[in-house]
């Protein structure tokens, strides 16, 4: 029988963010935890199956297993933005096949017409929209070399690749479970990252927009969100938000009261582990602030 156990993993500046969930009568958190690596992969964007740091990387998840007494023979691996080549882009519905990988291939070499594309996996997410005929999607680059990297990390320690996916859209299944009060309303997303924040807006549980800002400065945090309210209001016509959910390693109350005082709108840190059961050995201050566990939940989260 196939173990009900799934892990996800995350990065974020040096650190890695790992979570298992077992998928039983309840999903219950068997692993959650949070360690400094040597591999930064916000930061070297020229992995690749050989590269210096792989048994050093191999060694910190190897350590990371071990220590949390992990089940699954599975692993997944969210990708944080930075070095990703994201974009969105209009897509007609009804390609499909080849003809879509065509054309994923020809957006991509518009968007990017200096970057190799054979050095690139590019997949495309799609956006919900209102017209059956032509749709959004969101178009991503990921270099292969990363890819390679990790799916040898993952055989060297006899485990199969279950998914990899990018941090911010991996928190869209924690968002859907763990806060289904929210999917009815149109809500903004933001993934806090130091120096730069992920920005999505969220209709009825699904993403239907994507921008990444730069952060200079702790002002420019409400000038980021300012601005991507008024490119949502011009794009969509979208007036009002019911709520911004925010995630990531430097949320704090805050930040929070900051955001919601400036913008007039609720604000709240996201939960990841709420509608979630935490097993009596995971540490109680990574349950208290689980947004930074956001994306390695998502992975966890999904078993197709």
């Amino acid at each position: 029988m196939r173990s009900s156990y799934y892990v996800g993993i995350s990065f974020y500046k040096g650190q890695i963010q790992l979570a298992e969930i077992d998928h039983g009568r309840k999903k219950t958190v068997t692993a959650l935890n949070d360690r400094s690596s040597a591999v930064d992969f916000s930061r070297d964007a020229k992995f690749s199956a050989d590269h210096p740091q792989l048994h050093t990387f191999i060694y910190e998840l190897e350590e990371m297993f071990k220590e949390n007494k992990v089940h699954s023979k599975t692993v997944s691996f969210a990708l944080p933005t930075e070095p990703l080549l994201m974009s969105v882009i209009p897509l007609d519905a009804t390609l499909q096949g080849t003809g879509l990988a065509s054309h994923l291939q020809w957006e991509f070499e518009q968007y990017y017409p200096n970057v190799p594309i054979k050095d690139y996996v590019v997949s495309a997410y799609p956006v919900p929209g209102p017209s059956k005929g032509v749709k959004q999607a969101f178009l991503v680059g990921v270099q292969r070399g990363t890819i390679a990297f990790l799916k040898r990390a993952a055989a060297e320690l006899r485990l199969q690749v279950y998914l990899i996916d990018i941090d911010h859209f991996s928190v869209e299944k924690t968002l859907r479970h763990c806060h289904p009060e929210l999917l009815k309303d149109d809500i903004l997303l933001i993934g806090v990252r130091g120096n730069g924040i992920d920005a999505s807006m969220v209709s009825q549980g699904q993403y239907v927009d994507y921008r990444a800002f730069t952060l200079q400065h702790t002002d420019d945090l409400k000038k980021s969100i300012a601005e991507y309210r008024q490119y949502l209001e011009q794009k969509d016509g979208i007036e009002s938000f019911s709520k911004i959910v925010l995630y990531g390693y430097e949320v704090s109350a805050q930040m929070i009261n900051q955001v919601q005082r400036e913008t007039g709108i609720s604000t709240m840190a996201l939960d990841a582990m709420n509608n979630l059961t935490p097993s009596k050995k995971i540490y109680e201050a990574y349950v208290q602030d689980s947004s930074r566990f956001s994306a390695a939940l998502g992975l966890a989260l999904r078993t197709q």
